[in-house]
C-alpha cells in the first residue's frame, strides 16, 4: 500500500520551521565555539596527509554538545611513551548557521561541509579538538531533510603548527607547548619585537619565509653580552624546511624593527636556559653533571644493569 497521499511528510515549510527550531534550540542549549580551519601549506600526496599546515582563521559558532556526562572515548591512558589523553566530544551545528558564519567564506576548494583535520576550540573547557568525522546525515533525514552537521571529535595533539588566529586564548596554545627556535641576536635595530608579532626573515640565498615571536631570552650568565630571542615554528614559502644559519635577517611587520643572527641554540648547548619550555631539554646538562659518576649500579637491587659512565 502507497503512503497516505493526504500527509505530506517534509513540505518545504515544515522543514524551514525544523530548521528554525533546532537553530533556536541550540542556541538556547548550546555553547559558543571557535571554528579553526585547517591551512596546508605542503600535502604528502604519498601518504595523504599534510607535512606543514598552520591555522591563521577562527569563526564563532554556536554547537550544541551531545555529550552530557562528560567525555566519551578512552580517556587517559598509560603507554610506553607516557600518558596519552583519548578525550572524544561530539558537537551538533546547524547547516544554515554553518553557511552564514563560515561556509560562505570558502576558505578552502570544499567549504560546503566541516573538514577532518580541522580544529574547534571550546572556551568552556579551554580545549581545542580536532575533528575526526563530520557525519551529514545524523540525524537521518527527519522530514526529508538534513539540517545538522553531526562533528565527531578528538583532543587536539600540538605538532608545531603555526598558530595565529587573533583570538589571545588560543594562540598562546602555541606558545605554550612549542619549543620554537632559539638564535642569537648579532645585530638589531630598534624598536624591539612585540610578543606574538609575525616576524618575516630571508635567509641568504634569498629564501623568505615568516614565523611568531615568543621573547627575549634571560641573558646567560656566562656571558652578559649574548643576547638571545625565541620564536615559533618557522614557515618557508616554498613548502620546504630549511636550516637557519647565520646572517640570517629577521622584520618585524607591527614594530618595524629588525635584527641579523649569528647562530641557532641546539640541544648541545650547554646552558639549558635556553629551552624553558621543553621540559624534557636537559640532557646537556644532566650530561655535564653525570660526568665521573654512574647512575646505573650493578647491584642486587639492579642485577641485569651495567655501570654507565658518560666520560
Amino acid at each position: 500500500m502507497a503512503l497516505n497521499r493526504y500527509f505530506q511528510n517534509g513540505t518545504s515549510s515544515e522543514q524551514n520551521l525544523y530548521e528554525s527550531l533546532v537553530i533556536e534550540s541550540i542556541q538556547i542549549h548550546g555553547i559558543d565555539v571557535y571554528y579553526i580551519p585547517r591551512k596546508i601549506i605542503k600535502r604528502d600526496f604519498v601518504l595523504n596527509e599534510d607535512v606543514i599546515s598552520s591555522f591563521d582563521k577562527a569563526f564563532k559558532i554556536e554547537m550544541y554538545v551531545e555529550e552530557m556526562e562528560g567525555f566519551e572515548g578512552d580517556s587517559k591512558i598509560y603507554e610506553k611513551f607516557g600518558l596519552e589523553v583519548r578525550d572524544e566530544l561530539t558537537l551538533r551545528v546547524a547547516k544554515c548557521r554553518w553557511n552564514q558564519l563560515i561556509g560562505r567564506h570558502g576558505y578552502t576548494n570544499d567549504a560546503v561541509r566541516p573538514r577532518e583535520g580541522d580544529l574547534i576550540y571550546v572556551p568552556l573547557y579551554k580545549s581545542i579538538f580536532e575533528i575526526r568525522y563530520s557525519d551529514s546525515k545524523k540525524p537521518f533525514y527527519q522530514l526529508q531533510d538534513l539540517p545538522l552537521f553531526t562533528l565527531t571529535c578528538e583532543k587536539f595533539e600540538y605538532e608545531g603548527q603555526e598558530i595565529d588566529t587573533g583570538i589571545d586564548d588560543i594562540d598562546d596554545i602555541q606558545e605554550k607547548l612549542s619549543q620554537g627556535f632559539t638564535f642569537v641576536i648579532d645585530s638589531k635595530t630598534e624598536p624591539d619585537f612585540v610578543s606574538g608579532e609575525t616576524l618575516t626573515f630571508t635567509l641568504p640565498d634569498g629564501i623568505t619565509g615568516s614565523t611568531e615571536f615568543f621573547e627575549y631570552n634571560s641573558v646567560p650568565d656566562s656571558d652578559p653580552t649574548i643576547e638571545e630571542m625565541r620564536v615559533g615554528t618557522l614557515t618557508f614559502d616554498d613548502g620546504y624546511f630549511h636550516n637557519i644559519g647565520a646572517n640570517t635577517t629577521f622584520s618585524g611587520t607591527d614594530s618595524g624593527g629588525s635584527c641579523i643572527i649569528s647562530e641557532t641554540r641546539m640541544l648541545d648547548d650547554s646552558d639549558s636556559d635556553i629551552f624553558n619550555a621543553d621540559h624534557f631539554a636537559a640532557n646537556a646538562t644532566f650530561a655535564e653533571e653525570a660526568n665521573g659518576l654512574e647512575f646505573i649500579d650493578f647491584s642486587e637491587n639492579n642485577p641485569f644493569g651495567e655501570p654507565f659512565n658518560f666520560e
